[in-house]
């Protein structure tokens, strides 16, 4: 039995309170925390299970007695102490903390005071208070509580997220001293993500690591991507690509024994071609290429970009292409129609103003390709038979962002061809989805995978609002919602959710009807 330490009921309840977002079903925690309870030989490794991954500091704190901790209730429960624990009851929190390899900080839906903090952060002994733990998720932006880091931080962790982004607080020299020494107290640390703007300057902190494998920060000197650069086993870099390093990179030549290994970049540019001259210089081949830039980008910069990577990619298989702006443009409330391609070496006029389906077509020769977003400041074009010639090349496409007009042709031909699809973001043409007809609008084509649709900032007219949802709900049985125009349109946006609405009724419907047979 696990011990009682002041009623079965407490220690009944400190297993509900452990891992609401872990990868163990709510109905196996159940079975673990019975098992710990009343079966001795699995007792150890159910509890190994149920504490491994920690959501937050506070089950350590509800495992001790009733008179110990102290609860809060204000819009959510917040828990404190009491008094300090005594040495029976630290050995209550050692016993559990020494099972725990994977901890974030603060639970927001289950926050504890700065006294619970400052407690933990002083254990009675000399030995870590988790000696176990592996994987450390730093969120939360108080500086006045760094002290805790350094209790947590061991020779055994190997990952590390410093999300403690704030603007509001300022962090003295104690706690900034704390955050640059956390290199030697963790010097095997191989994943580390540090906030985008620090939350105070931490210098030179990641040229301490010399084994890192997933590197996630801001922008970042030369000194430190050419120590980057050497990192042998580097396989995802996400950092903002700085003036002062694309400059370094104009004045070398090409070096292509860097970031061998390299799978996952995520790049943060001010424009698009610093990018591509970034990929060039370095001859490095991501297979997850996931782009954000401030300006733009050109319809020209991207057909640059596409064009780069159907050269640059020979041999190679990519399976992520993201590019995303920042900025983003109020865009006009009425449905622009598609412009007309060019005639012959007409490379002025309307049709460079945006990008159409073509341009996409230098990426038809990877088959590789499950994710494509193109979310950007630049009108989309693409008619349904472009669609379909690109959904046709990608049959492992999952994930598709591109907020062009297609009509319901177009969308059938992509799900058609696209059979793993679970994620979709563009614009339909409603116009001429007018009257529900007596066959299927669907043809037979069903989606089980997806759960919502975004359908961007397309238009629809009160008289369409029924047939669309007969079309919706009979391509996507498991629907649950619709969303569109995140702008001040409000009018579409209510006539949009009108539609979610009339789709759950439906797929209910059809679920009933289909029950009707094999109940007669």
């Amino acid at each position: 039995m696990v011990e009682d330490n002041g009623g079965g009921a407490k220690r009944s309840r400190e297993h509900q309170h452990l891992y609401d977002e872990d990868d163990i079903p709510g109905a196996s925690k159940v079975a673990l925390a019975r098992l710990a309870r009343t079966c001795k030989a699995f007792h150890a490794v159910a509890l190994n299970a149920l504490w491994s991954n920690l959501n937050g500091i506070a089950p350590l704190i509800q495992c001790l007695p009733a008179e110990v901790t102290r609860l809060y209730l204000r819009l959510v429960q917040l828990i404190g102490i009491e008094r300090a624990p005594r040495k029976e009851e630290w050995d209550i929190i050692q016993r559990y903390a020494s099972r725990v390899q994977r901890l974030r900080v603060l639970n927001p839906l289950c926050p504890v005071e700065q006294s619970v903090i400052f407690t933990l952060s002083r254990p009675p002994t000399s030995s870590p208070l988790f000696p176990n733990l592996r994987s450390l998720v730093w969120n939360d932006s108080r500086p006045q509580i760094t002290c805790f880091l350094q209790t947590l931080c061991g020779p055994l962790l190997t990952s590390l997220v410093l999300d403690c982004s704030s603007r509001t607080v300022r962090w003295d020299a104690a706690a900034s001293a704390i955050l640059i020494d956390v290199p030697f107290i963790c010097p095997a640390v191989k994943v580390i993500s540090l906030p985008s703007s620090s939350c105070p300057p931490i210098p030179n902190m990641l040229l301490a690591w010399n084994h890192l494998e997933e590197v996630t920060c801001g922008e970042i000197d030369t000194v430190t991507f050419d120590h980057l650069a050497k990192q042998t086993y580097s396989r995802k870099l996400a950092f903002i690509l700085s003036q002062s390093i694309s400059q370094s990179l104009i004045d070398r030549t090409p070096f292509p024994q860097t970031f061998l290994r390299l799978r996952e970049l995520e790049v943060h540019a001010s424009e698009l071609p610093s990018l591509i001259m970034f990929m060039q210089k370095l001859g490095i081949h991501p297979t997850s290429i996931r782009s954000r830039v401030d300006a733009g980008p050109t319809p020209c910069d991207m057909r640059a970009f596409f064009a780069f990577l159907a050269e640059h990619y020979v041999g190679v298989q990519p399976r992520n292409v993201s590019l995303q702006s920042l900025r983003r443009i109020q865009m006009p409330t009425a449905v622009q129609p598609p412009l007309v391609p060019p005639i012959g070496n007409q490379f002025n006029g309307p049709y460079y103003t945006g990008i159409h389906g073509s341009d996409l077509m230098p990426l038809a020769q990877f088959g590789s390709i499950d994710t494509l977003i193109i979310d950007v400041n630049c009108s989309i074009h693409f008619a349904d038979d472009d669609i379909a010639s690109l959904a046709s090349a990608w049959p492992h496409l999952r994930i598709f962002i591109a907020k062009s007009d297609i009509t319901q042709i177009g969308l059938l031909k992509m799900l058609q061809c696209c059979p793993k699809l679970q994620t979709i973001c563009i614009a339909i043409d409603t116009d001429t989805l007018t009257e529900v007809p007596l066959d299927r609008l669907g043809e037979g084509v069903q989606n089980m995978n997806v759960r919502t649709i975004v359908f961007a900032d397309s238009v629809i007219q009160p008289r369409a609002a029924t047939v669309v949802a007969a079309f919706l709900s009979d391509v996507f049985p498991r629907l649950n919602e619709v969303t569109a125009w995140k702008s001040d349109q409000m009018l579409y946006v209510i006539r949009w959710e009108g539609v979610s609405q009339q789709i759950k009724g439906m797929i209910r419907i059809r679920q009933q009807e289909r029950r009707w047979p094999r109940s007669e």
